[in-house]
């Protein structure tokens, strides 16, 4: 066997394996090493950690996807746990790659690791690490180290960001154990603080059991009260919500003002149409519509194809079998599934206009419909219409990551509230778009079905359809990557604003 034949022998078992992120240990010798990188089939992400990939995939694409196996690689000789901000962003249900991750270790050693992209890993020594106060987190898969609830709460008492707020709001510290830790190393300043920002997240459970710990332990009392604020027995709320969904709602809060301040009056200039205009229109609409909303997805479709089906001719019969047909088979369901779904919202429209509600029951059908087709042709399970998806899911050209699935209840029940409580029509409908493909309930079809959510949501509050047209991909992704990942929500906003704007000003839509 030639050595460029057992290079790709190793790659393919590894890849077939599912096993792309390796250690150098595992990687062939320097020929075959040589060999496959010019082939751009590896790539080195550190000393001791390479990427498998295929040769058409760019590092950029990858790289955060398989970011939290590469982190486990590299610090699989060291005993590690995430601390700091890097923690509390895991406790808050962010699955994302970090650009800059802190580590805390007990092996001695202080050093920056430099990843691919900018990335970089701060590996610090920590003289009192403890392995009792280190919990696994599941992210994206994987089951991570993390300093446990308690300490990120002192690693972070300095910080003044949203996400520590919506961390103490919605964390069920265990009160022993933050009394150990005081206990270890008392730090009365730190404590005070930890004491002020219970106060302001509305925890006063927490913020007294914090002052009796200062004044168990150090004799210090803590002489400042809150006025008008009824003491608590240490008990936490009745009904806790978890960090991410008070940090859903606290971002869905500051989208929505943001939207207002910047998109109110261009709303009120777009003209609003009667009931029977819009169906009229959408109708007509419709071929446009499922192409480009199906095709933007990455079926590989034609608006002949979605003409010929949507028309009720009998496509042209391809005899074939095998991943090719198969292939065809899917974009076929694609488009049909996107019919029935499209005239399910419309039904909803007519049912709902003037006073649209978005139900978990409403969103669940409308993703039924968009996949029936395909459990009638075998394609997938019917069982998977049922529910929310089981697993992680990755979004490849962004480093945004999915909540994990365990989430997805908790998450959805309060999507549809926040979007109910939205006032203007228009900015309800751009984040219950928005907020649905984040979460992104499902294994497949989020972009179809939170586009679908966006027009039932507009129609029955008077405005026109919109189309996102397959052209406009690049422009649509970077807007919602801009809000996922920095929190601007007006590019996404802009964007979808103008679609708007331009659709009401055709009075008959063009159907291809």
């Amino acid at each position: 066997m030639s050595l460029q034949e057992k290079a790709m022998k190793w790659w393919a078992e590894k890849t077939k394996q599912h096993k792309y992120v390796v250690s150098s240990g595992e990687v062939p010798d320097q020929r075959q090493r040589d060999y496959l990188r010019k082939r751009r089939l590896i790539f080195k992400v550190s000393r001791g950690c390479w990427i498998l990939k295929r040769p058409e995939d760019e590092i950029d694409d990858v790289f955060p996807l398989l970011y939290w196996q590469a982190i486990e690689q590299i610090l699989a000789n060291h005993k590690w746990s995430l601390r700091g901000e890097s923690a509390l962003s895991v406790y808050n249900g962010d699955q994302a790659a970090q650009k800059h991750l802190t580590i805390k270790t007990q092996d001695k050693t202080n050093r920056t690791i430099s990843l691919p992209l900018d990335f970089e890993i701060e590996l610090r020594h920590d003289p009192h690490f403890d392995e009792r106060l280190v919990m696994k987190q599941e992210i994206a898969g994987r089951q991570i180290p993390a300093a446990i609830p308690e300490l990120v709460l002192v690693d972070v008492n300095k910080l003044s960001l949203k996400e520590v707020q919506s961390f103490i709001a919605g964390t069920d510290f265990d009160k022993r154990m933050l009394g150990a830790i005081y206990a270890t190393r008392p730090k009365p300043v730190i404590f005070k603080r930890l004491v002020e920002l219970a106060w302001e997240a509305k925890r006063p459970d927490l913020a007294e059991a914090l002052e009796k710990i200062i004044e168990d332990y150090t004799h210090y009392q803590v002489v400042k009260k809150r006025k008008n604020e009824s003491k608590l027995a240490f008990e936490k709320p009745a009904l806790l919500a978890p960090p991410w969904v008070i940090r859903q709602e606290q971002q869905a809060k500051e989208f929505e003002d943001a939207l207002n301040r910047h998109l109110k009056a261009k709303i009120a200039r777009i003209k609003k149409q009667p009931l029977a205009d819009l169906l009229k229109h959408a109708k007509e609409h419709k071929k446009y519509d499922t192409y480009h909303s199906t095709s933007l997805e990455g079926y590989r479709i034609t608006p002949e194809d979605v003409d010929v089906l949507l028309s009720g001719r009998a496509p042209k019969e391809e005899k074939g079998e095998g991943a090719d047909h198969l292939e065809k088979l899917k974009n076929r369901m694609a488009i049909v599934g996107y019919s029935e779904a499209f005239d399910f919202i419309l039904a909803g429209v007519k049912q709902d206009f003037g006073k649209p509600h978005i139900a978990e029951d409403f969103i669940k059908d409308t993703y039924s419909k968009l996949f029936k087709p395909s459990t009638d042709a075998g394609i997938v399970d019917y069982y998977s219409l049922t529910t929310y998806r089981s697993m992680p899911v990755y979004i490849r050209g962004t480093r945004y990551a999915p909540p994990s699935y365990e989430k997805l209840p908790e998450l959805m029940a309060s999507y549809a509230q926040l979007v109910n409580k939205i006032q203007n029509p228009v900015v309800r409908a751009i984040l219950a778009h928005y907020f649905f493909v984040t979460i992104h309930p499902y294994l497949d079809g989020n972009g179809r079905t939170g586009r679908l959510l966006m027009n039932y949501l507009l129609l029955s509050a008077g405005y026109s359809w919109v189309t996102i047209k397959n052209e406009q991909r690049g422009e649509y992704f970077e807007a919602l990557a801009k809000a996922q990942l920095d929190e601007g929500i007006l590019q996404f906003g802009e964007f979808i604003l103008a679609i708007l704007k331009e659709a009401s000003k055709r009075p008959v839509y063009k159907s291809s």
